[in-house]
């Protein structure tokens, strides 16, 4: 058997194993879960302040017919990032919806155009959060999670469309997981 026979029996194999492997999440077998997470009660009489790692959201719980918003903004942490930081290359923010042991009952996600840190330090987000099913508000909870690549407008400019250099590139991400 030959080499690019081999490879096309293994892209095969592969292929069918992944097929199987989506069939198995598909069946309930794994959850998304936030319990790692900082959280917040359900609230919607307040606004209220969850700071992680790299971000620092402030947001107000607003109840809708259909499903549960939350509408806020995010502020990058300048101070946690290398000092040469001064650009969100990429940026998209998740917000769940979570019961009391941490499980992910819904999640909606926004993806922002590249700005600069000083922009970021009020990044508005409108999230609107519709599990399968209500349950009672007081067994909720908010989280967030984000997924940043922070640069330097220098590096951008001086890639002029290419690829940046590795050494102007700060990846930060914080996010819900996938659980058996």
């Amino acid at each position: 058997m030959n080499v690019l026979a081999r490879i096309s029996r293994l892209r095969r194999v592969f292929s069918a194993l992944a097929v199987l492997a989506g069939l198995v999440l598909a069946a309930g077998c794994a959850e998304l879960t936030a319990r790692h997470l900082e959280s917040r009660n359900w609230n919607p009489s307040a606004e209220q302040t969850l700071t992680m790692r790299h971000w620092r959201f402030t947001f107000v719980s607003v109840p809708t017919r259909q499903s549960y918003g939350i509408k806020g903004s995010a502020t990058a942490l300048a101070d946690t990032l290398p000092a040469w930081v001064d650009r969100v290359q990429e940026l998209t923010l998740t917000a769940y919806l979570r019961d009391a042991e941490g499980v992910v009952l819904a999640t909606d996600q926004k993806t922002y155009l590249p700005m600069s840190l000083t922009d970021a330090s009020a990044v508005s987000f409108d999230f609107f959060l519709a599990p399968e099913s209500r349950r009672p508000d007081t067994s909720l909870s908010v989280s967030f999670g984000y997924r940043a690549v922070f640069t330097s407008d220098s590096a951008v400019r001086a890639a002029a469309g290419g690829k940046l250099p590795a050494q102007f590139v700060f990846f930060a991400g914080e996010s819900a997981l996938m659980r058996e």
